[in-house]
């Protein structure tokens, strides 16, 4: 999958799917609701991309061919200023999810998934953040 840059101004979103087909609605969908978007097939590249380019939010899916989708979402859960903020996509339910990868806080998005109501939710959870940079702690419950 080829990544992009992250464009001045515009917030971006790491995706960090390995279905093709499911990767490329999101970036479809994303581009149209105005975010720049990086695009990786595996945790250990998703885990890079992380700190090169330090998204604004991360779409994750758990079920990853490397097996690091756990390594990412702890790194997602050591956030302390809020960013990025994050969505979980999954073949599971959310029941087993939990289970598995312990509380996903209202994160979780089941597949198959409305593309639309993705990007509507991930507008709703940046828009309860404060600015980047500005030192300000997150304070919204769903993280």
């Amino acid at each position: 999958m080829a990544s992009e840059q992250k464009e001045a101004g515009r917030r971006s979103v790491l995706i960090v799917e390995d279905d093709a087909a499911v990767a490329r609605i999101l970036k479809v969908c994303l581009r149209r609701a105005d975010f720049d978007t990086i695009e990786v097939e595996t945790g250990g590249e998703a885990l890079k991309k992380m700190d090169e380019v330090q998204p604004d939010a991360v779409l994750l899916d758990l079920g990853l061919p490397d097996g690091l989708g756990r390594a990412v979402l702890d790194r997602l859960n050591e956030s302390v200023d809020g960013y990025p903020a994050w969505l979980i996509i999954s073949a599971l339910d959310e029941d087993e999810a939990n289970r598995r990868y312990g509380p996903l806080k209202g994160t979780f998005i089941p597949k198959p998934f409305d593309p639309w109501e993705l990007v509507k939710r991930l507008e709703d959870l940046l828009s309860r953040r404060p600015p980047r940079g500005t030192g300000e702690r997150d304070t919204s419950p769903s993280q």
